[in-house]
C-alpha cells in the first residue's frame, strides 16, 4: 500500500493531568511522526498511546469513563496498524486491526483496513469475510461494496492464471504454450499489483515466465520470495532449479533439488527433475572429454545425445550444447554444419558472443560472397558484444580481414577454382589439383569442338594458376592477405597496393603440370615430355 492509501485517525482526546503525557499526546506525537514518514517512531508513540489508554482505562469506574476510552483506543490500534503497513510489517498490522475491533466492534474502519491487507498478503477469503462483517453493520458503504466485488475478481483472475499454467504443465495447450503462459502471465500481474505480497501468486509468475523463457527475470522474483523467508519452500527451491538450469548453471540446479529431497526425500517432482539433469550432464561430460582428446566425430554424437535429451525450455543450456557441437564440427572442419549449430545456439541466445566468433570464422572458410558478407555481419554483431576493449581490437582486426577476403571472393577465388576450403592442407590442395589438371588437360579434349577446347584451354589456366599460388606458402600467405593477383610475385606487396611488376608472369601451365605430375611419379622435379609431344607425361593416361 502507498503512502496515500493508509490514513490514520487524528481526533483528540482528554489531556494529562499534572505533567504526565496523556495518550492523546502519545497519539498526536505518532500522528507527527507519521506524517513526517517516521513509521517506526509513529509506532513507538502509539504504543506508548496505547499503553497509557489501556490503564486509564483499567482504572476508571465501569461506567462512563471506560466507555469513552474504548473508542479511542481502538483507533489507536487501527493508526499503529497503519504505521506497520508501512514498514510491510502486515502480521502485526492485522494484528492491530483485531486488536482494534475487539476493542470496539462498531469501528467500520478497523475492518476495512484489515480486509486490504489481506488482500495485500493474498488471504482473498479473508478479506471477504472482513468486508462482510463490516457492511452488516453498513450495508450501504459504497466503498466496501466495490472493494468485496473487486476481491471477487482478484480470486477470479488468481483461478484463471492457474489454470492455464495446468494446461500448459500438463501438455494440453499443443502449439499454443506461449499463448496460454503468456495469458496466465497478464492475469497474475493484474492480482499481484492489488496483493503485491502473496507469495503463491508470485510463484504462478516464476512459473509462467519460465515457459516464456525468461528464466533470468524468474530467477530475480524467486529470489525475492527467498528474502521474504522462503528459502525452505519446495516449491520455489524446484522453480529455481529450472531457472539456474535454463540459465545454464546445471551445477548449481542439482544443489536446488539436493536441498529440496534433504528435507523431502519423497518428492517426486524434485527426484525426477535431478535424475534428468544427472543423466545430461553425465553425457555432456562425456562429450567434453571426447572434444579435449580431440575425437572429433565421437564430440558430435555425444551432444547430439546431450542434445536429445536436454528439455525444450532449457534455452541457455540447449545454446551451449549446439555451440559445442559446432566446435566439434570445426574439428571436423565440416564447416556447413557449423553454421547450423551456431545459428540454432543464436536462436536460443541472441547475445552468444562465441557463436557469434565461431560461425563467422566458418563462414569465411566457406569462402563465397554472400558467405564473406554474413562473416562480416558476425563479426560486427560480435563486435557490439565485445567485453573487453583487447577483444574488441581483436574483432576488428578479423572484420578488416574478411572485408578483404570479401573483395577477393568478388574477383576470382583460387580456393574455389581447385574446389577447396580456405583451411584445406598442402595435400588436399595437390589432390583437387590433380582431379582437376587431369579433367581439364587439352589432350583429353582433343576430340572437343574448338568452343569446347577454348574453355578446357581457359578452366586449366586457372587451375594451374590456383595450385602455383597455393601450393607456395610465401604466395599463399600474400594471396590470404589480399594481395591483388598481379602482385603475388612481389614480397613487399600490400593489400590493395599498387604493383611495381608488370603483372604476375606465373609459370607455362604445361610445364607446371609436367613438374607435378613427374614429381608424383616420383620422377624428380624437372619432369619429361611425352613422345606424343602433346604434353601429357609418361605412365598416365585417360581412360
Amino acid at each position: 500500500m502507498s503512502d496515500e492509501e493508509e490514513s490514520y485517525d487524528d481526533t483528540g482526546s482528554s489531556e494529562g493531568e499534572y505533567g504526565e503525557v496523556s495518550h492523546a499526546e502519545h497519539k498526536a506525537n505518532g500522528n507527527d511522526a507519521y506524517k513526517s514518514k517516521d513509521y517506526r517512531g509513529a509506532i513507538a508513540h502509539y504504543t506508548l498511546a496505547i499503553e497509557t489508554a489501556k490503564s486509564d482505562a483499567d482504572g476508571a469506574d465501569a461506567g462512563s469513563a471506560a466507555t469513552e476510552i474504548k473508542p479511542l483506543l481502538a483507533s489507536y490500534y487501527s493508526n499503529r496498524a497503519a504505521a506497520f503497513t508501512m514498514i510491510l510489517k502486515y502480521k502485526e498490522a492485522i494484528e492491530d486491526c483485531d486488536a482494534a475491533i475487539g476493542t470496539d466492534p462498531t469501528f467500520n474502519k478497523a475492518y476495512f483496513r484489515k480486509a486490504k491487507l489481506q488482500t495485500t498478503v493474498g488471504d482473498l477469503d479473508g478479506a471477504k469475510q472482513s468486508y462482510s462483517l463490516g457492511m452488516v453493520r453498513d450495508p450501504n458503504d459504497a466503498a466496501m461494496i466495490k472493494q468485496r466485488n473487486e476481491v471477487d475478481t482478484i480470486s477470479n483472475r488468481y483461478d484463471l492464471a492457474t489454470k492455464m499454467l495446468e494446461k500448459v504443465r500438463g501438455g494440453k495447450s499443443g502449439h499454443f504454450v506461449r499463448r496460454d503462459a503468456t495469458q496466465a502471465l497478464r492475469q497474475i500481474e493484474i492480482v499481484l499489483a492489488a496483493c503485491p505480497e502473496w507469495n503463491d501468486a508470485s510463484l504462478v509468475k516464476v512459473e509462467a515466465l519460465l515457459f516464456l523463457d525468461r528464466s533470468e527475470e524468474a530467477y530475480a522474483l524467486s529470489t525475492k520470495l527467498i528474502r521474504r523467508g522462503m528459502s525452505q519452500n519446495s516449491t520455489l527451491l524446484l522453480l529455481r532449479a529450472r531457472c539456474l538450469f535454463n540459465m545454464g548453471n546445471l551445477d548449481d540446479a542439482v544443489k536446488h533439488l539436493r536441498q529440496i529431497l534433504a528435507g523431502d526425500p519423497d518428492n517426486k517432482p524434485a527426484f525426477a527433475k535431478l535424475k534428468e539433469l544427472r543423466s545430461l550432464g553425465k553425457k555432456k561430460e562425456e562429450a567434453d572429454g571426447a572434444y579435449k582428446a580431440r575425437r572429433f566425430e565421437n564430440a558430435r554424437d555425444l551432444y547430439t545425445e546431450a542434445l536429445e535429451l536436454c528439455p525444450t525450455d532449457a534455452t541457455a543450456y540447449k545454446a551451449k550444447l549446439y555451440f559445442n557441437r559446432g566446435s566439434a564440427n570445426a574439428g571436423l572442419r565440416d564447416h556447413k554444419e557449423v553454421v547450423a549449430d551456431c545459428s540454432d545456439a543464436i536462436e536460443l541466445d541472441d547475445e552468444y558472443l562465441k557463436a557469434y566468433m565461431r560461425r563467422a570464422a566458418s563462414y569465411l572458410v566457406l569462402g563465397g560472397e554472400r558467405e564473406c558478407e554474413s562473416a562480416i555481419n558476425d563479426y560486427e554483431k560480435a563486435s557490439e558484444l565485445a567485453n573487453t576493449e583487447d577483444q574488441e581490437r581483436d574483432i576488428n582486426r578479423k572484420i578488416r580481414s574478411a572485408q578483404v577476403q570479401l573483395k577477393r571472393a568478388k574477383r576470382k577465388d583460387f580456393y574455389k577454382i581447385l574446389g577447396v576450403s580456405l583451411d584445406a592442407t598442402e595435400a588436399e590442395i595437390k589432390k583437387a589439383y590433380r582431379k582437376l589438371a587431369l579433367k581439364w588437360h587439352p589432350d583429353r579434349h582433343s576430340n572437343s569442338t574448338e568452343k569446347e577446347k577454348e574453355e578446357a584451354e581457359a578452366t586449366f589456366r586457372d587451375v594451374n594458376l590456383a595450385y602455383e599460388v597455393l601450393s607456395d606458402p610465401a604466395k599463399k600467405r600474400r594471396y590470404d592477405d589480399g594481395v591483388e593477383e598481379q602482385d603475388l610475385d612481389n614480397p613487399h606487396a600490400q593489400p590493395g597496393g599498387a604493383h611495381s611488376h608488370g603483372g604476375m608472369g606465373g609459370m607455362d601451365p604445361e610445364m607446371l603440370f609436367q613438374m607435378f605430375m613427374a614429381q608424383q611419379a616420383g620422377m624428380g622435379g624437372g619432369g619429361r615430355r611425352s613422345r606424343g609431344g602433346g604434353g601429357m607425361p609418361s605412365g598416365f593416361h585417360f581412360g
